[in-house]
């Protein structure tokens, strides 16, 4: 019996270097088209994204030394027990600058 073995081709190698045939199995690793899922999930990643982006500056000093305020409920990894990021509950914001804090105010489909 012999074994399988999966070898990699690269076209600059010459004919000599297969070993068992003159002319090598190529597999092509080309991407294929992917079908896209939209799912919950993405829509609110969206959505965090688009109000981190509205609230990047302060609307008392009109810095944009802002960072985000999050809840203590975020995912955690399996492998390090570490918060995922970008899944805890956004709240509000707060400026490093001058030290204002605000909520998060939903935004209208109109953004």
């Amino acid at each position: 019996m012999s074994a399988n073995r999966l070898r990699i081709f690269s076209p600059d190698d010459s004919p000599q270097a297969s070993e068992t045939s003159d002319r090598p199995h190529v597999i092509s690793f080309e991407r294929a088209r992917r079908a896209v899922v939209v799912s919950r999930r993405l829509s609110a990643a969206t959505e965090r994204a688009r109000l981190i982006h509205h609230n990047s500056s302060c609307p008392e000093c009109h810095r944009s030394a802002v960072e985000p305020l999050e809840l203590n409920d975020g995912l955690t990894a399996r492998g390090n027990r570490l918060i995922v990021p970008g899944t805890a509950t956004l709240v509000g914001f707060h400026c490093n600058n001058c030290g204002y804090e605000w909520p998060v105010v939903e935004l209208s489909s109109e953004h």
